[in-house]
């Protein structure tokens, strides 16, 4: 089969899943993984016969896509902010929303003047100004992003799940990007205290009810993580609150939360806060529109490393 004709055939058999222009996107990728040509040696030579070995490869990758698996987890990638990262189902696999996150957090210590964008670590003057939090760190994306962007940050990431955090780990080797990834468990009180004093706290955590999952497509509902998808019916603010009171402990004066939320609680994610007696609450849509992210701000804890 040549590969114009495994383009069509990929498409083809997509489409009874998915609409024309992300049947039409998969099939590239998945042509790009088993032929490990980029797309314009791909039509260049589109009239190229595909080995034995890259048309098993492609067959079997089909009738996983077929099955509704994400294509994500079936090359074991991901795109993020300008890094290929590894991910498989362990990891939610990371969205275009998660980056407005990062882009958000980035714009605003650029904004507060600190040196952290300069990647020239190795002078003796060099100092650490600012130091993140990501809680709930999955694939390393947000983490990884943040200190790429920002190599005089010091970042820490932790997650419940050692599978996630080998993800992770993983992401930050490949990438040759330092992240101090950390196994905790962070609605265990005790176990948050093994976590550092921040100036930055980010998070995307569980806040799916578990009554939305009918709703869902099968590509999310049967293959990613549901620890880090769902939060029980009667308690959706769950990771909220903790993040709340973790941070009166952990988050330096003049410090900031930065959180991604279900687009109906948006209101309720900037209650919970104010009734927990942070004054400074913005919620920010994404770039479809809807209630996607909440900033808090503290200015009666500790001394900030932020000057």
């Amino acid at each position: 089969m040549k590969i114009a004709e495994a383009n069509q055939h990929l498409r083809k058999a997509l489409q009874t899943i998915y609409d024309e222009s992300e049947s039409s996107n998969i099939a590239q990728l998945v042509l790009e993984d088993c032929t490990g040509y980029d797309k314009s040696r791909l039509l260049l030579q589109k009239d190229d016969v595909l080995l034995p070995a890259q048309d098993e490869k492609l067959q079997q990758q089909l009738q996983r896509l077929l099955s509704h698996e994400p294509v994500h987890y079936v090359l074991n990638k991901a795109w993020f902010y300008g890094m290929e990262l590894y991910v498989d189902k362990a990891v939610l696999i990371p969205r275009p929303e998660t980056e407005e996150l990062v882009h958000w957090i980035v714009s605003d210590i650029k904004v507060s003047g600190a040196d952290v964008f300069n990647s020239d670590i190795t002078r003796a003057d060099a100092t650490t100004q600012v130091k993140i939090l990501d809680i709930g760190t999955g694939s390393g994306c947000i983490a990884l992003a943040l200190k790429k962007e920002m190599p005089k940050a010091e970042v820490w990431g932790c997650d419940v799940s050692e599978e996630a955090l080998n993800v992770a780990r993983r992401n930050g080797s490949t990438l040759d990007i330092r992240v101090d990834f950390q196994g905790v468990n962070f609605l265990d009180e005790a176990q948050q205290k093994s976590l550092p004093t921040v100036d930055i706290i980010v998070s995307n955590p569980p806040y799916i009810p578990l009554q939305d999952k009918v709703t869902m497509n099968p590509n999310v509902v049967n293959f990613e993580p549901h620890t880090a998808l769902f939060v029980p019916d009667n308690n959706a603010l769950l990771f909220y609150k903790t993040i709340a009171g973790f941070a009166k402990k952990r988050l330096y004066k003049n410090g900031s939360i930065y959180l991604e939320i279900h687009e109906d609680l948006g209101s309720e994610v900037a209650a919970l806060f104010r009734s927990e007696g942070y004054a400074s609450v913005e919620i920010k849509k994404d770039m479809q529109g809807k209630d996607r992210m909440v900033k808090v701000v503290s200015s009666d804890l500790n001394a900030s490393c932020i000057s």
